[in-house]
């Protein structure tokens, strides 16, 4: 396989929230008397989205119905192993959370500006392929990524249709200018970046940070971006 093209999921994938979104909700939980570790919550998130069909809702505001928020957290709790609080807590967990989330800033990886430069090196293409619903270049300019990826492709240009569906996948093979079987597609969730890119037939890489999917199958895994070197050489 000759790779030409790689294509990244931007959140857990290049960047991180930080706090970390796994970190702050375990922290807000123990706000409120419930005990349970990071990893567990991580393993409930990924759980959670795999389950709902249009995965995880965006950041909550008190003006909106909290219902498919607290749908959400009840699912993220149960898969953690914890028994989702009676309603009252749940919604002044929601606000805090909301609370909590203001003050989140994105991060890059340590991994990802030496790796996306090696790529470069090689003369390898390299793009994102995001679901955030705004436009990826003011953020790519402000954390310094903008000179290391030729593009970046959202929701935004494909009428509003984000991973798994195929038209961001094909959006940005097109901005690319390759062909899927030379493609390779990096990210962090198997139902959403796996399940994409393997329907137009880019192969999928496994991004998984924290070692939760040892047993995936089907799937090229990885556990940090500096594994992904050594992955395209043994492709070739």
């Amino acid at each position: 396989m000759i790779v030409r093209t790689t294509c990244f999921d931007w959140i857990n994938t290049l960047v991180h929230m930080e706090p970390d979104r796994h970190v702050l909700s375990a922290e807000v939980c123990r706000e409120f008397g419930i005990d349970v570790s990071d990893r567990d919550i991580l393993r409930g998130i990924y759980a959670a989205e795999e389950e709902m069909p249009g995965g995880r809702p965006l950041r909550w505001s008190a003006d909106e119905d909290p219902e498919v928020y607290l749908d959400y957290n009840d699912r993220v709790l149960a898969e953690a192993g914890v028994t989702p609080p009676e309603r009252n807590t749940a919604i002044a967990m929601l606000q805090r959370f909301a609370e909590r989330f203001k003050s989140i800033r994105l991060a890059v990886y340590e991994d990802t500006t030496p790796v996306l430069t090696e790529l470069k090196r090689r003369g390898i293409i390299t793009g994102v392929i995001s679901n955030m619903p705004q436009p990826m270049g003011p953020m790519l300019a402000k954390l310094g990524l903008a000179d290391l990826l030729d593009f970046a492709v959202t929701p935004l240009d494909v009428n509003g249709q984000g991973k798994p569906a195929a038209p961001i996948f094909l959006e940005a093979l097109r901005r690319a200018g390759s062909d899927p079987n030379e493609t390779l597609h990096v990210g962090d969730e198997h139902f959403v970046d796996g399940k994409g890119a393997r329907g137009v037939g880019i192969t999928p890489v496994i991004i998984d940070r924290h070692d939760l999917f040892g047993s995936l199958q089907g799937y090229h895994r990885i556990t940090s971006l500096d594994e992904l070197p050594s992955l395209l050489d043994s492709l070739s």
